[in-house]
């Protein structure tokens, strides 16, 4: 068995294609089909399921990719750990986040170059549900997402901070000179959101559900930027964490009003697959976080410009 046998797997996992799988590693489709059939040979049981064309796995098969997934990442994971231990961690950090972490991103990963200059970073922005899937099958090293509920074996996770929703609003507006505004009230305002699928979405749907309101809105986008857009243009309003006030520059002619009546605060944290050893690159991200927590860094970051938000 060789680990290029157990990486076509996994290419042919994630494309479901002969062909594209052989592409992404650069190979000749009979060449990548003959190395899997030799790796049936050799465990001595059928993973593919094959016709004219690719029609999935076994279920022989699927226990296999799972583990061809588990065994490449040990052998990336054992990379990093000697990059580590040669005082220059290199490679890929792997970061699923939720989208209404954007203005955090960017700070997080600032420091964490500053400290590890060899890696690079690929930030994928990801629902709840699928971050979770992608952690536990390697696809990701961490991920920033809500933490409000107990994560399930074997993700672990760590609070970074707490997202308060408030209303993006055009400068022009008559409700731009609000301080802040209930539930309710926004309820009757046109209205520009997340689409209902989305976790952000039922957040924001169970807020108003809570004062007897279901409003409808004019426009769904799976884009936030994209609705801050709206805002800007579309004579609509929608709905934002209070720390997008950092990036207020890039959506310019709005206003953030706190919303209150109830004042909806969820907490967002690191989550990560649990194990000894933990993989090198969660590690480094777990530690930079942790000395953001003992120095209270993100806190202050949150808080300089979020308690400007506070109804007077």
């Amino acid at each position: 068995m060789f680990l290029r046998q157990l990486e076509y797997l996994v290419a042919l996992s994630q494309e479901q294609h002969f062909s594209r799988a052989a592409q992404r590693c650069n190979v000749s489709q009979p060449s990548l089909s003959n190395a899997i059939k030799q790796l049936e040979g050799e465990l001595g049981t059928p993973i593919v399921l094959r016709h004219q064309r690719f029609q999935g796995f076994t279920s022989e098969g699927v226990r296999i990719v799972e583990w061809s997934k588990r065994m490449l990442a040990d052998r990336n994971a054992m990379l990093q750990e000697l990059s580590v231990l040669k005082k220059n961690l290199s490679g890929h950090l792997r970061l699923g986040a939720m989208p209404t972490s954007s203005p955090i991103l960017p700070f997080i990963t600032r420091q964490f170059l500053q400290l590890h200059p060899g890696v690079q970073i690929q930030v994928s922005f990801l629902g709840l549900e699928e971050m979770r899937v992608k952690l536990t099958n390697f696809d990701l090293d961490v991920g920033i997402t809500y933490i409000d509920q107990m994560q399930p074996p074997p993700l672990i996770s760590m609070p970074l901070y707490k997202e308060h929703l408030s209303l993006l609003v055009p400068h022009g507006s008559r409700f731009a000179a609000a301080g802040s505004m209930s539930w309710a009230e926004a309820a009757d305002i046109p209205l520009c959101l997340l689409p209902p699928n989305m976790h952000e979405r039922q957040i924001i749907d169970s807020a108003f559900a809570s004062v007897g309101k279901a409003p409808i809105p004019q426009i769904e986008s799976d884009s936030i930027v994209n609705l801050a857009f709206h805002t800007m243009h579309g004579g609509v309003v929608t709905i934002i964490p209070s720390h997008f006030f950092h990036v207020i520059g890039a959506f310019p002619g709005t206003h953030i009003v706190r919303l209150v009546e109830p004042e909806v605060v969820r907490e967002v944290g690191l989550i990560w697959v649990g194990g000894d050893p933990i993989l090198p690159m969660a590690k480094a991200m777990l530690n930079l976080l942790k000395s953001f927590a003992a120095s209270g860094e993100l806190a202050r970051r949150l808080g300089e410009k979020a308690a400007g938000l506070a109804p007077a």
